[in-house]
Parts: C-alpha cells; sequence; structure tokens
C-alpha cells in the first residue's frame, strides 16, 4: 500500500470514528429527550385525573419543550394543551385558557430553529391569545379602544417575529466551518512534521480562515 493509500484511509477511519461519536452523541441526547417529555406527560396526566388544569397545563407545555422530531410526546402534548385552553374557554375559565394557549405559543416558539415545526400551533395560539386579552375586563378608564382594535393590536404584537434570520443563521455555521476548515488547513499544509511553517503554503488556508472569521461575525451582528 502506498503513502497516499494509507494516508486516505487514514482519514476515512478518522472520519468514520467522528460520525460513530457524534451518532452516539445524538441519540444519547434524543433518548434523554424522550425520557423527559414522557415523564412530564405522565405527570400532566396525573394533574388531569386529580382536576387540577392548571398543572396539567404546566406539565404538558413543559412536554412540548422537549422536543425531538417525531417524538409521541410532542404531539400528545400539544394536543392536551389545546384541548385544555379550549375546554377552559368554554367554561368561561379565562385564566387557564390564557395560561394553556401561552404554553403552546412558548413551546413553539423554543422549539423552532431555521424552520418552525408547529408554526400552525403558533398562529392558533397567538389568535386565541389575542382574542382572550381583548375579552379581559379592565378597570374603567385605563383603555377605552374597543375589543376588536385591542384584539387586532394584540396579535399584531404576537405575531411579530423576533427569531434570528435564517440566511444569517446559515451564514453563521458556513463561517464556522470555513474558519475551522482553514485551520485545520494551515496545520496539515504549512507545518512540517519538524514544527516548521511553510508561509508559501499558507496564502489559501490563512484567506479561507480570514473569510471564515469575517463572516461569522457579520452574522453574528445581523442575526
Amino acid at each position: 500500500m502506498t503513502t497516499e493509500s494509507r494516508t486516505t484511509l487514514a482519514w476515512i477511519l478518522r472520519i468514520a470514528k467522528i460520525a460513530l461519536v457524534a451518532g452516539v452523541l445524538i441519540a444519547a441526547v434524543s433518548a434523554r429527550v424522550v425520557i423527559a417529555g414522557e415523564r412530564e406527560i405522565a405527570l400532566s396526566t396525573a394533574a388531569l385525573r386529580a382536576g387540577d388544569p392548571h398543572d396539567a397545563a404546566l406539565h404538558a407545555r413543559r412536554a412540548a419543550g422537549y422536543y425531538a422530531p417525531g417524538a409521541p410526546h410532542v404531539r400528545v402534548a400539544y394536543e392536551r394543551l389545546i384541548a385544555l385552553a379550549t375546554k377552559a374557554e368554554s367554561l368561561g375559565d379565562r385564566t387557564t385558557a390564557l395560561f394553556a394557549w401561552q404554553g403552546v405559543r412558548t413551546a413553539a416558539i423554543e422549539t423552532r430553529w431555521i424552520v418552525t415545526p408547529h408554526a400552525a400551533d403558533l398562529e392558533t395560539a397567538n389568535a386565541a391569545i389575542a382574542r382572550l386579552q381583548a375579552a379581559q375586563d379592565r378597570p374603567p378608564g385605563t383603555r377605552t379602544d374597543p375589543p376588536a382594535t385591542i384584539e387586532r393590536a394584540a396579535l399584531a404584537a404576537l405575531a411579530q417575529d423576533e427569531a434570528p434570520h435564517v440566511p444569517w443563521v446559515i451564514a453563521l455555521v458556513a463561517g464556522f466551518l470555513a474558519w475551522t476548515l482553514g485551520a485545520i488547513l494551515i496545520v496539515r499544509r504549512a507545518v512540517t512534521s519538524t514544527g516548521q511553517i511553510v508561509w508559501s503554503k499558507t496564502t489559501s488556508p490563512i484567506a479561507l480562515t480570514a473569510a471564515g472569521i469575517l463572516l461569522w461575525l457579520l452574522a453574528i451582528w445581523r442575526a
């Protein structure tokens, strides 16, 4: 086997090891998330059986926050929060209804990244929260606007998207990767086995590293 072939094989083995370690870590984190989510659903169910809708909504909200794609507890948590909110509102219990809808909203916002997995639930919760806030009793003289006006203003405020802009989040990751790759290339190409630096081989890696750092800083500022 040639030296080049041995080097290639060594890199393949390194990549395979990294992929294996990453897979184990992801599996461990996912297992922890699912276990914690299922525990919160069990606590929510116990609160329901005890006739405590507030605690049931509280634990369902926590379960929804333990997000993992396709995890059953996440679906159950959102369905329970929406059911509790709808039931409480139909009974005239605006406090519990508002608490449950806010749980839906908070969980949907906390678990979004490049996409919003529960965008429809977030939109429904925003509308319900605005409706409930507009219907709340207010001290005389504090607000004279019609409920419809208050509801529109509340909905507009809730709908404001303060999350990082997706393109800049992608740029942030790309900048970090370019920065890291450039640093690796400097070490591999420009540093000899004796520790000496061959400056003629550093031009491209340094340029890549500098570009990655600049992109990363710009993305932090704009995201």
